[in-house]
């Protein structure tokens, strides 16, 4: 099965919004639920962030089917409090590859994919966030470059 990456259309966003949303039903940990308007929230957001200039979307698909995306923009970063010069990021907000095409590296493409074009719009560092407790994840940020900087941690009460 050949794997192409493509920039995301309009019409990908349904898809993108039922994996996602499954996706937070199944990890969701104990203090998280999902809205009640959450499918109407998440498709408001994409659409949104469709939208916007500086949003980049990528799609692994195999046509007719998508086995994953990616989406992030591109900001510049603003420390606080603002003593250092703003410097332009890439964010990735999200990564998923459907259950079935995993371990196939599609989500190393998507998150190559999505460096390449940051690099090209002149994007100094690329940050993400990516669950600490899921090795798989871990290691895949790991492989594709990516390394703790600044930790956020919780604690549940």
């Amino acid at each position: 099965m050949e794997i192409k990456i493509r920039d995301w259309r309009l019409d990908d966003l349904t898809q993108i919004q039922r994996a996602w949303l499954d996706y937070c039903r199944n990890v969701c940990r104990s203090d998280m639920k999902l809205r009640p308007d959450a499918k109407s929230a998440m498709r408001a957001w994409l659409l949104a962030r469709f939208r916007q200039p500086q949003s980049l979307g990528l799609v692994a698909e195999s046509e007719p089917d998508v086995f994953g995306f990616l989406i992030g923009r591109i900001d510049d970063w603003e420390s606080v409090p603002p003593v250092i010069e703003s410097r332009r990021i890439g964010i990735i907000d999200a990564v998923y590859v459907s259950e079935n095409a995993r371990r196939h590296g599609i989500g190393s493409r998507l998150i190559e994919s999505a460096i390449e074009t940051m690099r090209s719009k002149n994007v100094v560092a690329v940050e993400t966030i990516y669950d600490a407790w899921n090795d798989a994840s871990v290691k895949a940020w790991h492989r594709a470059g990516f390394a703790p900087w600044m930790v956020y941690a919780y604690r549940m009460l």
